[in-house]
């Protein structure tokens, strides 16, 4: 418990220098202002970390700003994709491939680390119209079928998860979302 606070004080002291070294830097005196409200909302959250954290808050926090910053790749994504002829054909496969990506990663971030993604696009329109996931539980090591099949049964609960949060993300029907356990 000691640590803990004395961590959460080390991290405010930090910041407290971080921000006086750049409201020190800011060339021009007109950007102080938002920069110090978007300093202080940074401060908000630092002060109300061991709050969130005795409530488990800080865990949908961080999975409502991961979910957020999904969402904001998937709609800067879909912005980029407006060109003509060759273009468009590269630029799909740079926008599957970016679109996969973000799944990954988004899988990794929920603790499914070997997991493949395929996506299909809508070539005229540019929406994803199918998302493919296979994912394996990861078994090494485990004696007793009884712990794979267990693991086997948290890995589709947390498929399911992610098949919920995709549908609403890429607007994609669920049926359209496999979702696979390997064995």
């Amino acid at each position: 418990m000691t640590g803990e606070i004395y961590g959460w004080m080390r991290g405010l002291a930090f910041f407290f220098i971080f921000m006086t070294a750049v409201l020190n830097c800011l060339p021009d005196q007109k950007y102080r202002r938002y920069v110090r409200f978007f300093l202080g909302m940074l401060l908000l959250v630092l002060m109300a970390r061991p709050l969130l954290s005795l409530f488990h808050l800080d865990e949908i926090l961080s999975r409502s700003v991961s979910r957020g910053m999904l969402e904001a790749g998937a709609e800067e994504a879909g912005w980029q994709i407006r060109a003509e002829g060759i273009q468009q054909e590269l630029l799909s496969q740079g926008y599957q491939a970016e679109i996969e990506s973000q799944i990954r990663g988004f899988l990794e971030e929920r603790g499914i680390g070997e997991a493949s993604v395929e996506v299909e696009l809508n070539q005229e329109q540019m929406e994803v119209e199918a998302v493919k996931i296979r994912a394996a539980p990861d078994t090494e090591g485990i004696l007793y079928q009884s712990e794979v099949r267990e693991r086997e049964e948290a890995l589709a609960g947390k498929l399911e998860e992610v098949k919920t949060e995709l549908t609403e993300v890429y607007g994609v029907d669920p049926a359209h979302i496999d979702v696979t356990v390997q064995k």
